[in-house]
């Protein structure tokens, strides 16, 4: 975290912190948020019914989050105020990129990936200055703050049916490895990122408990990897050239919803070292 801490949350951007004291000594006090705590505005379009009361039902979506930050800047003197001044003009300048905003909450640190989306207010008052930053992140969710992560190798099977048959029937220790519980700690869906290493042919990710599948007809050669994004719906060969042409029909791009999602990983043939690793950041709106 950026300076000392005056009180929470402490809101952290491009080098800037609020609700903290700088290393010149600038007390950065956030006097109003809006935009982090709400939820993210409803997008609905909703389509008339011809001569009838009402409309024709349709989804509902959240638009992009807004956020403001409004508050005063206490300085020491003219020449840090200054100083300050420029500081706070300086942040998310380069539109070109997002960048994280951190939130830390009594109870947890969040970040959303936000670009500025107005000018920067500053009005100078006595003991320093008056300041409002507004950017947008156009993902609406707020993630948490770690990056979450779990790997797994392809099941390997062990036991099976002896002969002479004998009962009661005896089907073996099952399979082990192939499996992952990986576990949402918030209120909204996630989308995770795979990461599939070879060699591994015709790799299947399963939802086990709905049942959908992102499944690939294609073949990875050991030190080859597959980089699935299933927000970006994209999938790259060694994080760079597209094989989202080896999709499966029927395949779905199945996001971690609140609570433990159980996964299993398989392929045509066992590879003891195919591995599939998860990662994912748990989702609030």
């Amino acid at each position: 975290m950026t300076g000392q801490q005056l009180q929470q949350p402490v809101f952290e951007v491009d080098g800037w912190a609020g609700n903290t004291v700088d290393d010149t000594g600038v007390e950065w006090w956030v006097t109003s948020e809006q935009g982090w705590a709400a939820t993210p505005p409803v997008r609905l379009t909703l389509i008339d019914r011809p001569e009838r009361h009402g409309a024709f039902d349709a989804p509902s979506y959240r638009g992009p989050r807004v956020i403001t930050l409004e508050g005063t800047a206490v300085t020491p003197e003219r020449a840090v105020r200054e100083a300050a001044k420029d500081r706070l003009a300086a942040v998310l300048a380069d539109g070109s990129t997002l960048l994280p905003l951190v939130v830390t909450e009594p109870h947890r640190t969040r970040r959303a990936l936000v670009r500025l989306s107005a000018e920067t207010k500053i009005v100078d008052r006595k003991s320093g200055f008056e300041f409002s930053l507004t950017m947008t992140a156009p993902d609406p969710l707020r993630y948490s703050y770690g990056l979450n992560a779990s790997t797994c190798p392809l099941p390997s099977s062990s036991g099976g049916v002896s002969f002479p048959l004998s009962f009661p029937l005896n089907f073996g220790s099952g399979s082990s490895g192939g499996r992952l519980l990986l576990e949402n700690a918030g209120t909204a869906p996630t989308w995770p990122v795979w990461r599939i290493a070879g060699p591994c042919v015709q790799p299947v990710i399963t939802n086990t408990a709905t049942g959908d599948e992102l499944a690939f007809e294609l073949t990875l050669q050991e030190g080859e990897f597959l980089l699935i994004d299933t927000d970006a719906r994209s999938v790259l060969l060694q994080g760079t050239a597209s094989r989202r042409s080896t999709l499966r029909p029927g395949s779905d791009w199945f996001p971690f919803r609140p609570g433990a999602t159980p996964v299993l990983f398989r392929a045509r043939d066992y590879a003891p070292a195919a591995r599939l690793t998860a990662e994912w950041r748990d989702a609030w709106l």
